[in-house]
């Protein structure tokens, strides 16, 4: 009976070192979580949920601060009309996505991505559109947030907003960041290794230069948002760290192809 046991649990030790091994190779990132294929809703729970089950090995999600101090997941600065940061959690939930859901919560998600160990966090701040003082507010209420959680490990901070960034580090030194800005503004960041960088496709497809120099400085690349399949292996070939998608069910299966033509 000992013996059967042990078999069992070296079947299952190797077992979980195959899947470690494979989604180490995973550089999939779904863009606002995994809403596409399954007609879910953007920056949803279900969607997040999602990205999770494909095996993703990261999820994108943009975070705003409402006027009563909630962090909650929103694209766009309105929600179905009302604008996000000048309104009340209150006011925000009575309004429902298109599967029943309200305003996703920052604490929900949290509570998802650390069920789990395979699927990071990539957390856009967005840029505040009623001042720089209630985006660093929306930066320290997320960063406690993270750490009430202990989702240090499972997150990554996005932003356009360089400042945001920098606070981050200031308060956070060993937190992983990456900026949101144009090419240009990026060759710094790439000389002295305080972030990694989130470059649009296009810039990125240009600038080949640039991807060279990241990977001798040990900067990390993501890239996004990559939804043509020639596109992705593109970024494939570039052995990019992390590649954002709309469409990650394709892109799963095409890192899989490629991750099996390199054996």
């Amino acid at each position: 009976m000992k013996k059967i046991k042990l078999t069992v649990m070296l079947i299952l030790t190797s077992s979980m070192l195959v899947s470690a091994q494979e989604f180490e190779y995973n550089r999939v990132v779904a863009h606002r979580g995994a809403w596409k294929a399954d007609k879910l809703p953007e920056n949803s729970l279900a969607s997040f949920k999602r990205a999770i089950e494909l095996g993703c090995a990261g999820s994108e999600f943009d975070v705003y601060l409402t006027a009563d101090s909630v962090l909650v997941l929103n694209h766009d600065t309105k929600f179905q009309g009302l604008p996000v940061e000048k309104s009340t959690l209150a006011q925000l939930t009575q309004k429902k996505l298109s599967n029943g859901e309200t305003i996703a919560l920052l604490d929900d998600i949290l509570k998802i991505l650390t069920s789990q160990q395979n699927t990071i966090a990539f957390l856009e701040i967005k840029p505040s559109a009623v001042g720089k003082e209630h985006g660093f507010a929306a930066v320290d209420k997320i960063l406690e947030a993270v750490e009430r959680y202990n989702a240090e490990e499972l997150v990554t901070y996005i932003s356009f907003d360089y400042s945001y960034l920098q606070r981050i580090k200031e308060k956070r030194p060993g937190a992983r960041t990456a900026f949101l800005g144009e090419t240009k503004d990026v060759k710094n960041i790439v000389l002295d290794r305080k972030f990694g960088i989130d470059l649009n496709y296009k810039a990125l497809k240009d600038n080949s230069e640039l991807i060279k120099a990241a990977k001798l400085k040990g900067v990390s690349i993501n890239v996004w948002t990559v939804n043509d399949p020639k596109d992705m292996k593109y970024f494939l070939e570039q052995n990019i760290d992390y590649i954002t998608t709309d469409e990650p069910i394709l892109l799963l299966k095409l890192d899989k192809e490629h991750i099996e033509n390199l054996k």
